[in-house]
């Protein structure tokens, strides 16, 4: 026993010592604090980003409607003589005109006439005769006047070249005649034939024409504006009757109380305003032919947005437009459309009523 004793102790020792060591290195262990956590704040969602504003649409100066296609605002405006006798109805190209006139004529009758600028229908017509005064309303739109024959002073007027202008009787190849029609009520031409005779003559195929002010479509007339949802404007053969309609703001136009219709598109004629000049006329032969002064000023009427109001025409010389005033002296704002110009004399009997007015009583 006294032999291991030694070797006991010795292990004793060494125990002793390793116990010392381990406790000591578990003391030098120190336990590390919890990472810090950083919060990163979400950014701030970029704001939304405004919405372009619509282009403002290209417009027609004569009508102020949109256009598609910005070329239709280069071309020459044509000014056609069309016939307004009974045989010659239907027309064609009359709803699409962006500006119609109808004019008195001989022995009571009378013509229309068409101003194409935008529209360039494939059938015009029928297409008839000259007057002067007829002359000077294609005059002052500087555009081509385009006709069959006329009387001596407007072929005369036509030879001073004061316009441009397309006769069928001396270039027929850009005219033809519909043999279902009677003569002469059935002579018709094309936008594309007319400009194919000005690339022939070398005349200007462009223009930058005339300009009306016009009501924005959600604008209507002064409130002192009368009502007149009902128009009636009689030549001596045409009993011309409108309708007002107030949620297309347009104008149905009749003919002794048939619609008058456009045979390209068999639609009835709308007018958005109808202005009317009255004009002096005085008789020039036992035909009946008459003269029309178009320079200086007269009375006017305006009908639109169903209302009349009381005007007057200006025109300072023949190269020059015609421009229709308020009473307060401001030139007249019209509604978007087409506009049909009545020239009327003492003959022309014009009226108009309030339908609502009429409901009351």
């Amino acid at each position: 026993m006294k032999k291991w004793l030694p070797i006991l102790l010795i292990f004793l020792v060494l125990l002793i010592i390793l116990i010392t060591v381990l406790l000591t290195d578990c003391s030098k262990v120190s336990v590390e604090p919890p990472e810090e956590v950083i919060v990163v704040p979400e950014p701030e969602p970029e704001p939304e980003p405004e919405p372009e504003p619509e282009p403002e649409p290209i417009r027609n100066p004569l009508t102020h409607m949109p256009v598609e296609d910005e070329s239709v605002l280069e071309r020459r405006v044509l000014v056609v003589s069309i016939d307004n006798y009974k045989p010659a109805r239907p027309q064609y190209g009359i709803s699409t005109a962006d500006i119609m006139y109808e004019v008195p004529a001989e022995g009571g009758i009378s013509r229309l006439m068409g101003v194409f600028y935008t529209d360039a229908p494939a059938i015009i017509g029928p297409v008839r005769s000259a007057r002067p005064y007829m002359v000077d309303i294609a005059r002052e739109w500087q555009g081509v006047f385009v006709h069959c024959g006329g009387s001596t002073d407007a072929l005369n007027y036509l030879a001073k070249g004061q316009v441009n202008w397309l006769n069928e009787m001396s270039n027929s190849k850009y005219f033809w005649r519909d043999k279902s029609r009677v003569m002469p009520h059935n002579l018709f031409t094309s936008a594309a034939n007319i400009y194919e005779f000005l690339a022939a003559k070398n005349w200007p195929d462009t223009q930058e024409p005339r300009t009306f002010p016009f009501y924005d479509t959600d604008e209507s007339p002064p409130a002192e504006a009368e009502t007149a949802d009902i128009v009636r404007i009689h030549y001596s053969s045409n009993k011309n009757l409108y309708v007002y309609d107030a949620q297309s703001r347009l104008y149905a136009r009749s003919i002794s109380d048939i619609p008058h219709i456009d045979v390209n598109n068999e639609q009835q004629a709308q007018a958005a305003n109808i202005l009317i000049q009255k004009v002096k006329s005085k008789v020039l032969d036992n035909v009946g032919r008459l003269a029309i002064n178009l320079v200086g000023e007269g009375e006017a009427m305006l009908f639109t947005c169903g209302t009349v109001q009381q005007g007057t025409w200006k025109r300072a010389s023949l190269d020059e437009p015609t421009y229709f005033y308020a009473a307060d002296g401001l030139e007249w704002r019209l509604y978007p459309g087409q506009t049909w110009i009545h020239l009327c004399d003492n003959i022309v009997k014009i009226s108009y009523e309030d339908s609502a007015a009429e409901d009351k009583d």
